[in-house]
């Protein structure tokens, strides 16, 4: 009886702890939002432009390379830092301002661009370990990436009166390794990049998942519903 009365008893405790930190993550990523939008209205103000702001956390992104292939991890991780707080600036900035079609396209090409520069990066930091992982990351990310861009041509092609929501970019690394994921998966390979292997394996698993569902969720919209109606 005992032993049942203290397993629900740590049962209550780490659903009270785990709810706690929840709540904690949500205010503090709610603190976080709000910085950043009252730092892209002060940008917006001062008549710097979002595109400005992209291409600028681009070219500090693609510093990251140079600095991969040297194995100076920490200074990757600073631009990879700071390409990432530029493309959360660069959304602020569009929204205290206007968002535009060349600002999103803008946008999503440097995204992709740089997440494929980094990949490439750590190809070079060890080409002997890490060049089959990153070239298998790259087909899966090529791949899903595709998929996703071809589905929203298709999508628009269909619905062009729709507006569509880009307060958010959608241009993640392989859609289902959403932002914050993403960024996690590359601090901890610039603190640990003796995990490089493992990483993009996972990752570009995450990839092809991500480029089979687009293609049955393709089907499903351009096929089946389309013959219902």
């Amino acid at each position: 009886m005992q032993k049942r009365f203290d397993a629900i008893l740590n049962k209550i405790k780490s659903q009270y702890i785990n709810s706690k930190l929840c709540n904690n993550g949500m205010c503090l990523y709610k603190k976080w939002q709000k910085y950043i939008n009252q730092t892209g209205e002060k940008f917006a103000k001062a008549g710097i432009s979002a595109n400005v702001i992209s291409i600028s956390g681009f070219v500090i992104g693609l510093l990251a390379i140079n600095f991969l292939a040297m194995g100076m991890y920490f200074w990757a991780l600073i631009c990879i830092l700071f390409n990432r707080l530029f493309d959360a600036l660069d959304g602020a900035v569009a929204r205290a301002t206007k968002i535009n079609d060349f600002g999103v396209f803008l946008d999503a090409c440097l995204d992709y661009a740089f997440y494929a520069g980094v990949i490439f990066g750590f190809a070079l930091a060890n080409p002997y370990q890490n060049a089959v992982a990153a070239s298998f990351l790259l087909f899966a990310f090529t791949a899903s990436a595709c998929a996703m861009l071809a589905y929203s041509v298709v999508a628009y092609k269909n619905r062009p009166s729709q507006k569509l929501d880009f307060e958010q970019s959608p241009f993640y690394l392989g859609g289902l390794a959403q932002g914050f994921e993403t960024l996690v998966a590359l601090v901890v390979l610039c603190i640990v990049p003796g995990w490089f292997l493992q990483i993009a394996v996972i990752l570009g698993c995450w990839c092809l998942f991500k480029f089979l569902f687009i293609i049955s969720t393709a089907y499903y919209n351009f096929v089946i519903a389309a013959k219902k109606k």
